[in-house]
């Protein structure tokens, strides 16, 4: 894995992945430009991203497929530095004909096995989550990993 950036101006950095090109900035009220998400948005990102490819493909091997799946996370940073998170929580919603039990195994395998990302931010910061399956909560914990 490589990303190189490159400063552009104030806090705005262009960042490669790949062949893949986008900015990461901070706010205006930060100094920033606003030109892209700062680097924590980009982890928060990561965290779900990598938990949501988890889910689909383990809901794939059960032959279950989400008609809609949305992830969101939320964290605050701490007052005082280094700023990192005070913790992490995320809300797993799908809609569709997808069994409980099974959405369940894939969000927990995710959770606690299989997602690096959030594996390497559970030891720093806790990462609560919560599973909706059609707008009923379902299940709902911290993810450790062992």
């Amino acid at each position: 894995m490589k990303s190189d950036i490159k400063h552009l101006s104030n806090l705005s950095f262009s960042a490669t992945v790949r062949d893949h090109q986008f900015f990461m900035d901070a706010q205006a009220s930060a100094g920033g430009d606003n030109k892209g998400p700062s680097p924590k948005e980009l982890l928060l990102s990561g965290i779900i991203g990598c938990a949501g490819m988890d889910v689909v493909s383990i809901l794939k091997k059960h032959k279950m497929v989400a008609d809609e799946l949305l992830i969101s996370a939320e964290a605050n940073p701490r007052k005082e530095h280094p700023k990192i998170f005070e913790k992490v929580e995320i809300q797993f919603k799908v809609r569709g004909n997808v069994g409980k039990n099974e959405l369940n195994e894939a969000v927990k395998l995710s959770l606690t096995k299989y997602c690096g990302v959030t594996a390497m931010i559970t030891k720093t910061v806790p990462v609560h989550y919560k599973v909706l399956l059609n707008d009923v909560e379902i299940d709902s914990g911290i993810a450790k990993f062992d």
